[in-house]
């Protein structure tokens, strides 16, 4: 999922509002932090069996053999997708993470960390491509 740049008039907007009142002063809060503390702890419980962390692993892997893509995807970027699938598997009032939770985050984590080669790009390829090409590379557990 590329987030990409805003429309001119929708980018004039913004600066005018960055540049004027501070926004965030009339944001009030959802949350408090003990909420949002146990919220995290919370999904740090959240399980994820073995083979769900190997299809993770697969995944990143896909990503490093691409051609299309210069420089393929971290282990950090592993952690970051595994913490993202438990928050997500805890805001779908699961105990364990699923590879649907994994498939659901892939394209968001992963997307802006890979970098593309400068023929896929000039061949009109991002980087949700290649997040999609190493979903279909690599097999889910079943």
């Amino acid at each position: 999922m590329a987030i990409g740049y805003p429309a001119t008039a929708e980018e004039a907007r913004m600066l005018s509002e960055q540049t004027g009142e501070e926004p965030l002063d009339r944001v009030s809060a959802v949350a408090g932090r003990a909420e949002i503390e146990a919220a995290i702890l919370a999904a740090r419980d959240v399980f994820v069996e073995e083979s769900v962390t190997r299809y993770v692993v697969s995944l990143l892997r896909h990503t490093r053999d691409n051609p299309h893509l210069a420089l393929g995807a971290s282990p950090r970027s592993g952690i970051a997708l595994l913490r993202l699938a438990k928050a997500h598997a805890l805001v779908s009032r699961r105990e364990h993470v699923t590879p649907d939770d994994i498939r659901a985050m892939a394209e968001p984590v992963l997307g802006h960390r890979l970098l593309l080669a400068p023929e896929a790009r000039s061949a009109g390829l991002d980087a949700a491509d290649a997040v999609r090409e190493a979903l279909e590379g690599a097999p889910p557990p079943v």
